[in-house]
């Protein structure tokens, strides 16, 4: 009796085991990561204007 239930109870979890989910992973954060991302894009923009700002002052003082 004992035999036929854990015959059982290892197909159960071979089929288990064996299933593969499509469902894609969950996508954490990604509000955050797009924020950050804009962020970032930003600054360099940033940057870039304060140094075409310097090079125009540069220009004016020679």
């Amino acid at each position: 009796m004992s035999y036929r239930i854990t015959s059982i109870l290892f197909i159960f979890l071979l089929n288990a085991c064996g299933q593969k989910e499509d469902t894609p992973p969950p996508k954490l954060f990604e509000d955050q990561r797009n924020a950050l991302d804009k962020a970032k894009d930003v600054n360099t923009t940033q940057q870039e204007e304060a140094e075409k700002q310097r090079k125009e002052l540069e220009k004016q003082t020679q």
